[in-house]
């Protein structure tokens, strides 16, 4: 896919403020403005149940395993503070006051590329998130949705998502569906919030044999010439790198 750039219909924007220190105006000598290093922000999106409970089930933490796996990985780009990641839930990344408090805060400046990776009904608010970011001119660099859930009717009364399926905008975007030949608990779970029915706009769509809530093998598996999402995403980040 192409990345799109947007303008908000409703003109919305957001600004990062900081602080500074005031300069007389007699004083003409040159001063040093900071420059922040190019950082890639990463962003996992759990499902209901993740991050705090939902009607009294969980939290698991299922996304969040997906995170500890990754990070591990990018802990070199961490340390060189070029990669930050965080663990959202679905409902945090909904309405413009959650979105600039535990999303736009995160990044420095809106040319940083942003990864979203989201599970179940995170999958599907992150989905919506990509449109919003762009049309507020972030860049959203890829999208990982990980069995998205979020069609049908009454989940949408329940659970604090976006009505009406998704519109992704995003430079790559990679879809995995579990499609478990053993089935559990969660799977059901899944099929009564209905997984998101995708047929057209990613760059790779794939079903897994592993379960719905099984976040970390829906990142993990080998879905694309024996390459997994998160060796996707690492290989799209060290582009942002080059030696």
């Amino acid at each position: 896919m192409t990345a799109e750039t947007v303008t908000c219909a409703k003109g919305n924007t957001y600004k990062l403020h900081k602080e500074h220190t005031l300069t007389d105006k007699k004083d003409v000598s040159a001063k040093p403005v900071p420059v922040e290093s190019t950082k890639a922000i990463v962003l996992f999106i759990g499902g209901a149940g993740d991050k705090e409970s939902y009607y009294f089930s969980g939290p698991y933490g299922n996304i969040q395993e997906a995170r500890k796996e990754f990070d591990e990985r990018a802990l070199t780009l961490a340390r060189e503070g070029k990669y930050k990641s965080d663990w959202l839930g679905y409902n945090q990344v909904k309405g413009k006051q959650d979105i600039q408090r535990y999303v736009l805060s995160l990044i420095p400046y809106k040319s940083c590329p942003v990864y979203i990776i989201g599970h179940s009904l995170g999958g599907w608010n992150g989905a919506h998130l990509t449109k919003l970011m762009s049309d507020w001119n972030y860049r959203v660099q890829m999208l990982i949705t990980l069995d998205p859930v979020g069609e049908g009717a009454l989940v949408w009364a329940g659970s604090d998502i976006y009505f009406g399926a998704p519109d992704p905008v995003a430079h790559d975007w990679i879809n995995v569906k579990a499609t478990p030949s053993r089935r559990n608990s969660s799977d059901g779970v899944a099929d009564f919030g209905e997984k998101w029915t995708i047929s057209c706009g990613p760059s790779l769509n794939i079903n897994v044999d592993t379960n719905h809530a099984n976040a970390l093998g829906l990142f993990t598996a080998r879905i694309a010439g024996g390459k997994t999402a998160s060796d996707l995403l690492f290989d799209s980040i060290m582009k942002e790198f080059p030696a």
